[in-house]
């Protein structure tokens, strides 16, 4: 069985052979690469502020599914726990989308033939209609999401799977530095 690594390097060789590459040159000679890739603070700056969001997403997404656990926000029903954090999820994926965009257009070649950007990318697009479908789950049916003491199992599972949803996001965001591209 082949290891994660195998994949990871079998997904990188056949990104190679996608217009990919080419277009991750295009992207490298544009004036605002040049620009963002010359100015030796500013892909330092936007990772900061795009591991910031993450913690700030990652820390919003916890907080509701602490309230699902029911270890935090106990006084509060799921309704009003959504209502607190949502913004916090969207405003955080928003600013990861630019900052995201803003670090592919400077390091084009480093991130868009890297398989663990792929990966990552495929992983917060599923993390990010998990929150909209949770969402409207929520607002549509608030009254089902009235958790007893020993909690619905399903509920449970999938706050326990979107936390791990996150953590592999994480790691594979950390994991852009050192993947076989």
């Amino acid at each position: 069985m082949p290891s994660i690594g195998d994949l990871l390097f079998a997904l990188a060789q056949w990104l190679k052979t996608t217009p990919l590459p080419e277009f991750a040159l295009w992207i490298a000679n544009t004036p605002l690469s040049m620009a963002i890739d010359r100015t030796f603070w500013a892909i330092p700056t936007i990772q900061t502020i795009h591991i910031l969001a993450v913690a700030m997403t990652f820390g919003s997404v916890g907080m509701i599914n602490l309230r699902i656990f029911q270890l935090a926000g106990g006084g509060r029903s799921m309704t009003q726990t959504l209502h607190r954090y949502r913004p916090w999820v969207w405003w955080g994926l928003l600013t990861l989308l630019a900052t995201g965009v803003s670090l592919a257009i400077g390091e084009p070649t480093r991130e868009l033939i890297n398989p663990c950007f792929w990966t990552k990318m495929v992983l917060v697009a599923v993390a990010a209609l998990v929150a909209l479908w949770f969402q409207q789950s929520v607002q549509r049916n608030g009254d089902r999401w009235l958790l007893t003491q020993g909690g619905q199992v399903g509920v449970r599972v999938g706050a326990a799977a979107v936390i791990g949803l996150w953590l592999v996001i994480m790691v594979l965001g950390r994991w852009i530095a050192y993947a076989p591209t």
